[in-house]
């Protein structure tokens, strides 16, 4: 049954507040108050005001890339994009969809309140929910979970095939969150937001260094409730974020991270359309469509502790150990339409699902130079246990009919999994892998990889079925050849294979919940990258080949022949002028099921013929910190289905925003921040998996203010 917390946001709110009170008085004490004539009573405080920086394109920053090392995106053989959490603040994205979404080749494909928030597909293929969200590069469970952006410095997204860098994963790419760490110099700040219709936020966030400056923390506390998007849905939410390093010599640094977040939401109900019925005209996103008594209640945890030794000025080492756990217990609606019109069969599920995550990884790192040729090498191993419980009983009731457009609203309060749980499935996954770039001469470089995986998997369809067993020792390399005629260019063509965990039969189909075997996919790529002073630029023209799953003419879910997946994606980045900054985004994809059976010839469920996305900023230099932005994406036609029967339509979605910061004196500043989201309060369908859709978000105001102390 779905749980309430009260005492949990209470004493969030007030040691929040006591935190604040505490960590300000503390910081305020340290001056002494000065003496004030009273000949100056009437004299203001000096204000003094900063402009908004400009966002600068940057591609030497480096980043995670698993198996690779850590090294900058224009020195990298694949597709990269980083969002720091200033650009996430300066638009008010409080999940993860909103963070990327200038990226033509990310598409949201489900909403943020229900039992699947926080899943993408990039160029067209769905993210594995188990193996393509990480943190740090490290394991995460993604599925049911809504990561608190508060905790992170920046959220990265590789685009393409992910094996060698990562070990299992879809082809489509892997999401990064990178964690915020402590600072050398001690910062504080309180801020609260507010989103229409209903929903309120409070964050706080302070960091620095000990007595003893080898000693850091990082500190986040976020407390999150209310309706949103005029009562289609509802969300309360407490996280917590800890990070800790310890310099405990100039060579060895010991790092401790920790994150809890409780999220209990309303609302995500699935539309399931048949392909003997035309699609359902879309609704309005801020329609409530649940049932009375349904919920989605998601606990989880992360911890991290790891040690890095750097044994000389070109080689380090790092382990590192992660535990992570989620509990997600729901009560979801599935509409199931049953005619032309939009009538439809309400079918309800409970269900519990639990994961368990032991990750381990050890890697080292360094440089060295063999006659001629200089060698960046990575070598390393890693080894992962993902446990996955479910409940013994998930009722799946229907519970009556009604229409999209005058929906039915049940009460489903006792509809609930019982029977205690079972292990459902089990992934064992252990690997070596090494990485060589090597340098032939100034301009040219060569990178070599390969990852020697053992993949084991054991599932249970039910409490009392036979297990089904899965296994697979596949060496996932990678080539690359690069070209730099100078510094701020690069040039490339890789090829990188992968491997994944089949797919789960959906409801519905006669093998429904039945779990099929690993998945092979292939990846070419050329490209450029390069940087400017104002302006940067990424072309990529790629091919995925990947083991085919779809649901056949006989209503089962098959894995058979391949879906070939083939496009071309341009970003840009320019400040025209000093006050401007310009950013453009565009994906063409072509996907074709190939040696499929029924579905031979077909376009990809879920893959747009075509994205576009662009981002104004304006600083306005009469006013000094104040700035102003506005935003588009378009979305082409998508097939919904295998068959390619039903079709969704192109959409423009918009949004604008601002910002005004004021640095006063004594260190301190307040910023205020504002932005709309669907301004023109488009209705659409966004697409989960096959026959699946949900209603696209309404227009959404997002308001928030900080005080850095």
């Amino acid at each position: 049954m779905r749980r309430n917390h009260p005492f949990h946001a209470l004493a969030l709110r007030t040691g929040a507040g006591l935190a604040a009170f505490a960590l300000a008085s503390s910081i305020w004490a340290a001056d002494p108050a000065p003496v004030i004539d009273d000949s100056v009573l009437a004299t203001l405080p000096q204000v003094t005001v900063k402009a908004a920086k400009a966002k600068k394109p940057d591609l030497h920053k480096k980043m995670s890339s698993g198996a690779l090392g850590s090294k900058a995106a224009i020195d990298t053989p694949f597709s990269l994009k980083s969002v720091s959490s200033e650009e996430i603040q300066q638009r008010q994205a409080g999940i993860l969809s909103e963070a990327v979404k200038y990226d033509a080749s990310v598409t949201s494909i489900s909403s943020s309140y229900g039992t699947h928030p926080a899943t993408l597909a990039v160029r067209g293929l769905p993210l594995d929910d188990l193996n393509g969200y990480k943190v740090d590069g490290m394991a995460n469970i993604n599925r049911g979970v809504e990561m608190p952006l508060e905790m992170f410095d920046s959220v990265e997204v590789l685009k393409g095939l992910s094996g060698f860098m990562y070990g299992f994963g879809s082809p489509g790419g892997i999401v990064n969150y990178v964690t915020k760490r402590p600072t050398d110099k001690t910062i504080f700040s309180v801020d609260a937001g507010y989103q229409s219709s209903n929903v309120y936020k409070e964050h706080i966030d302070v960091g620095g260094r000990l007595d003893d400056p080898r000693f850091g923390y990082r500190l986040n506390l976020v407390h999150e409730e209310g309706n949103a998007a005029s009562g289609s849905a509802a969300v309360n939410r407490t996280a917590v974020g800890l990070a800790l390093d310890a310099k405990l010599t100039d060579d060895l640094t010991l790092n401790f991270d920790t994150l809890y977040q409780q999220r209990a939401t309303s609302g995500g109900t699935d539309i399931v359309v048949n392909t003997k019925y035309v699609l359902p005209k879309a609704i309005d996103g801020s329609k409530r469509l649940y049932s009375n008594g349904s919920y989605t209640d998601v606990d989880y945890s992360l911890s991290t502790l790891s040690a890095t030794y750097q044994f000389s000025p070109n080689w380090q080492g790092k382990l590192a150990y992660r535990y992570s756990d989620s509990d997600r217990r729901y009560v979801k609606d599935q509409y199931q339409i049953t005619s032309n019109s939009g009538n439809y069969s309400d079918k309800v599920t409970s269900e519990y699902h639990g994961y368990e995550y032991n990750d381990a990884m050890g890697t080292l790192e360094g440089k060295f130079n063999t006659g001629w040729f200089s060698h960046d090498v990575v070598l390393g191993s890693s080894y992962s246990q993902l446990d996955s419980r479910k409940s013994v009983n998930t009722p799946k009731t229907t519970v009556g009919t009604g229409n999209l457009y005058d929906p039915t609203r049940f009460s489903v309060y006792n509809i609930d999994y019982s029977g205690g749980t079972y292990g459902d499935d089990q992934i064992k996954e252990s690997a070596v892998f090494a990485s060589d770039t090597i340098g032939l001469g100034e301009q040219w470089s060569l990178m070599l990889g390969l990852r020697n995986e053992t993949f084991r998997e054991q599932t249970h369809d039910s409490a009392t079925s036979d297990a089904v067993n899965y296994k697979a020792r596949p060496a996932t390399p990678t080539v690359a050849l690069m070209y730099k005629p100078i510094k701020d260019l690069t040039a490339y063509v890789s090829y990188v294979e992968s491997l994944e965990a089949g797919g789960t039969a959906p409801t519905g189909t006669l093998n429904e919940d039945t779990t099929l075997g690993p998945l092979r996919s292939k990846q070419y790529e050329i490209g450029m990258k390069v940087q400017r002073r104002n302006w940067s630029a990424t072309a990529a023209a790629f091919r995925i080949d990947r083991g085919a799953e779809y649901t056949n003419s006989a209503n089962e879910y098959v894995q058979s022949g391949t879906i070939r997946y083939q496009g071309l994606e341009l970003n840009a980045s320019v400040d025209p002028i000093d006050n401007l900054t310009l950013d453009g985004s565009i994906m063409s994809l072509d996907s074709e099921y190939m040696d499929a059976g029924d579905v031979d010839g077909n376009r990809a469920a879920g893959a747009a013929h075509y994205q576009a996305a662009a981002q104004a900023t304006y600083r306005i230099g009469a006013v000094p910190g104040l700035f102003v932005r506005a935003g588009a994406q378009r979305i082409g036609p998508m097939a919904v289905d295998s068959e390619n029967v039903n079709t969704l339509g192109a959409y423009n979605l918009f949004d604008a925003g601002g910002g005004y910061r004021l640095k006063l004196a004594g260190g301190h500043a307040v910023t205020f921040g504002a932005n709309v989201t669907n301004l023109a309060n488009k209705k659409y369908w966004t697409w989960y998996q096959e026959n699946y859709l949900q209603p696209g978000s309404p227009r959404t105001l997002s308001v928030n203010a900080r005080y850095d102390f």
